[in-house]
Formats: structure tokens, C-alpha cells, sequence
């Protein structure tokens, strides 16, 4: 089935239902917004006080959370309690009967979401750069090469956060280890504070992992803090994380559909 039509008709009605829920919206883009400006304020503060923070001063730290705003907001993507919670009480049985798989339903409600909150995401930025002037130093690739791994980032980060939901068709209360996942993620994917501000065995981890690839390192290709050697070198991890985690939702899937028992709750 092409899925073109799919996702028009589901587009139309995730950005419809998006609108009407209002209060909602709001409260998204809030989250969207706050959060990276009580870093920045802190950070900015911190290199303002004693001139620079590894490498970054007052202008750096806000540059990094603007860029770092953009990221977040364009790899937006479908949590693993999403998932837990549909197989908890059954939401998957309707969507199990789609001639589609379900997956695509998520990334047309997650591309809704980036259209209709961009608006406030680029007032939010001006107002925060007029506030937290920024100090940026591009180069000629940097702008490309960001677009291209921004466009590997977000599906990374999609299929990661499918891939650790896929756990929940063996034990479907799974919010714990969901839990450790978000608390990893705040310290390794660069939203904390930069990867480059934390121990070795930190960055390495996140490297190791899918984290860094997922949103801090688009954020690093465009503030310039990587050679054009580490950008390419980067941009081939993120390929070959994107190819793991495809081929591991497409061997895991099957068999979470056969576990799969709608119990409702």
C-alpha cells in the first residue's frame, strides 16, 4: 500500500486534533521552551561569573541552547511509555488491524507536532537571542552538514525510542527501566549540559550509544566544535547507528506482535 495517502490523511488529522486540544499544545510547547532556558540562564550565569566554562563563555552556552532548541524540537519523537502504555491497556489491538505498520501513525503525529509548534519555537528563539546574545562561528559546510544530520538524527532517535518500547510486549509494566532511560538521556544527549563538559567515560558512553548521535552531535557540527575528520566520521556513526536499530525493530517487531495480548487496564 503506498503510504503517501497515510500519512496526508493522518497529517491532516494529527494537526486538527493538535488545534483543537488547545490547552495541551500550550503546555508542550511549554516543556519545549522552559526547560533549555533554565540551562542557559545557569550556564550563562556560571561562564559570566568566571569567564568560561570548558571552552565555553557566556556567549557559547547560548548559542549551544538555541541550536540545541532547534534539535530538540525537530527529533521530537514517541516515548517508550507511549508504547508500554499501549500495550497495557490494549491500544495496540485497533492499530495491529491498519494495513500500515503502526510506526508510521507515530512519525506523521511527531512530524504534526514539529509543524504546528514551529511558530512558537521560532518566536521563542529570537526573544531568547535578544535576550542571550549568541556567539556563533560557522563555517561554509557547517550549515549543510548540520541539515544532513539533523535529518539522521531524528530518525535515530524515533527508532531508539520504538526499539527500548518493544520491551514492554514481555513485560508490560516496564516504566522503571523507562525511567533510567529518561534520566540517561538528560545527562548523555547533551541537555544537561554539554557532552564535552563531562568526564571521559561520560562522553564515551554517549558515543557508544545512540544518545550523542541522536541530538547532541547536529548541535556540535554547527557551533563548529568538531573538524571536518570528526564531522565526517560522525556523520558515517549516525548511518551505521540508523541501520542497527532499523534492523533490529524489523527482526524484534514480529515476535512482539506474536507475545502481544490486549489485557486492558
Amino acid at each position: 500500500m503506498h503510504l503517501l495517502p497515510v500519512y496526508r490523511i493522518r497529517l491532516n488529522l494529527a494537526v486538527a486534533t493538535l488545534v483543537q486540544y488547545r490547552a495541551a499544545l500550550i503546555i508542550w510547547i511549554q516543556g519545549l521552551v522552559v526547560e533549555p532556558i533554565i540551562y542557559m540562564a545557569v550556564w550563562t550565569q556560571v561562564a559570566g561569573d568566571s569567564g568560561s566554562v570548558g571552552g565555553y563563555a557566556a556567549s557559547d552556552f547560548a548559542a549551544y541552547y538555541l541550536v540545541w532548541m532547534v534539535v530538540r524540537h525537530f527529533t521530537v519523537a514517541t516515548n517508550p511509555n507511549t508504547i508500554e502504555r499501549r500495550v497495557r491497556r490494549g491500544e495496540f489491538s485497533p492499530m495491529l488491524l491498519l494495513p500500515v505498520h503502526p510506526i508510521h501513525m507515530d512519525i506523521a503525529d511527531s512530524i504534526a507536532y514539529k509543524i504546528v509548534a514551529l511558530p512558537a519555537l521560532l518566536v521563542a528563539l529570537v526573544v531568547l537571542a535578544l535576550v542571550f546574545p549568541p556567539e556563533f562561528a560557522l563555517q561554509s559546510w557547517s550549515i549543510p552538514v548540520f541539515l544532513l544530520s539533523l535529518s539522521l538524527a531524528f530518525p535515530i532517535r524515533f527508532l531508539f525510542g520504538w526499539v527500548l518500547g518493544l520491551i514492554a510486549f514481555w513485560t508490560t509494566w516496564a516504566r522503571s527501566f523507562y525511567g533510567v532511560f529518561v534520566v540517561a538521556e538528560v545527562f548523555l544527549t547533551g541537555r544537561l549540559a554539554p557532552l564535552s563538559l563531562l568526564p571521559g567515560w561520560g562522553l564515551a558512553l554517549a558515543s557508544i550509544l545512540p544518545f550523542r548521535w541522536m541530538m547532541s552531535f547536529p548541535v556540535e557540527v554547527l557551533l563548529g566544535k568538531l573538524s571536518l575528520e570528526q564531522v565526517v566520521l560522525g556523520l558515517g556513526v549516525q548511518v551505521i547507528v540508523l541501520a542497527v536499530l532499523l534492523t533490529l525493530l524489523l527482526a524484534i517487531w514480529p515476535a512482539a506482535v506474536e507475545r502481544y495480548t490486549a489485557a486492558g487496564a
